[in-house]
């Protein structure tokens, strides 16, 4: 029992800390957007011990019936029902009496029984008893990542710098490339907060630019320059519902090694079937995977 009883609560405790450590990077990257916004950020839930959760429905069989449980003492009572019995068939009966090894090997089978069935009652507690912990857990984390997005994108017209924020975003959009191609409609929203802002390294391994993008809840942003030395620069807007994320390996070249690069790709229509295009791809200086996974979680609380 013990050792199905840990798998399993393992299995569970490793799908829990996935969801606290992906928290967690939301909470990091949202740190220093807190921080440009003069806003105090929630406070991440306290961790609850496995003990303070109840075992549903369960009281320990020794305790209910000292000093075995009741399975036990049931099947206890039961051999002795039956060697009596047996016994008495022996003195009334001309037919031989089971011998004392087939009796002895029918009584520890069903004692075995008896406290396999009150172990396998006391793991299903306990195997609840961690779920209960662990649905628990991934509520508390996903209550704090909701929040965490609600008060950045709740403090336009409340907060001066946020508002500001919004303003100098929508006012970019509106210089944006491909503004048209986007499937939802973007004009109107002015409200928009950046919730990160990160640099980037737009395009090939060739020829890159730098740049600035700014993630909302519903959008990205990109602003990259084309010559640094003489300004300029241009706008890409992409609808976090339209493009697929995709990250790319780490270029191994010795002459021009860089890190891991995401690409996006949208959806291509023709005759039955459907293909993918690359429309974008870039380096973020927080990183491809963490990148993604914050990506991810804005799409699960869209």
């Amino acid at each position: 029992m013990i050792i199905s009883l840990v798998k399993t609560a393992s299995d569970l405790e490793i799908f829990a800390r996935e969801s606290e450590l992906s928290c967690g990077n939301v909470d990091q990257l949202l740190r220093p957007t807190f921080d440009m916004y003069k806003l105090v950020p929630p406070q991440l839930p306290n961790p609850v011990p496995l003990t303070a959760y109840p075992l549903l429905d369960f009281k320990p069989p020794e305790e209910v019936s000292p000093p075995w449980g009741s399975e036990v003492m049931s099947a206890l009572e039961k051999i002795s029902n039956d060697t009596n019995k047996n016994q008495a068939q022996a003195e009334e009966s001309s037919d031989p009496p089971l011998t004392s090894i087939i009796l002895s090997e029918k009584s520890v089978s069903s004692i075995v029984q008896a406290f396999q069935k009150q172990n396998d009652i006391e793991q299903g507690a306990r195997l609840g008893r961690k779920n209960l912990q662990v649905m628990d857990r991934l509520a508390k984390m996903q209550a704090h990542r909701q929040a965490c997005i609600a008060k950045i994108r709740g403090s336009f017209g409340k907060n001066l710098l946020a508002t500001k924020a919004a303003d100098d975003l929508h006012s970019l959009r509106k210089k944006s490339s491909n503004v048209e191609s986007l499937s939802d409609e973007i004009h109107s929203a002015s409200d928009e907060v950046p919730l990160l802002i990160c640099n980037v390294l737009v395009g090939s391994s060739g020829y890159m630019l730098s740049g600035t993008c700014y993630v909302t809840h519903s959008h990205i942003l990109f602003q990259t320059q084309l010559l640094p030395l003489l300004g300029g620069s241009k706008v890409h807007l992409f609808s976090l519902m339209d493009v697929e994320v995709t990250i790319n390996a780490p270029t191994n070249s010795v002459l021009s090694p860089l890190p891991s690069s995401i690409s996006f790709t949208i959806a291509i229509l023709g005759g039955r079937k459907s293909t993918r295009e690359e429309v974008y791809n870039f380096i973020p200086s927080i990183g491809a995977r963490r990148f993604a996974k914050f990506l991810e979680v804005l799409r699960d609380n869209a």
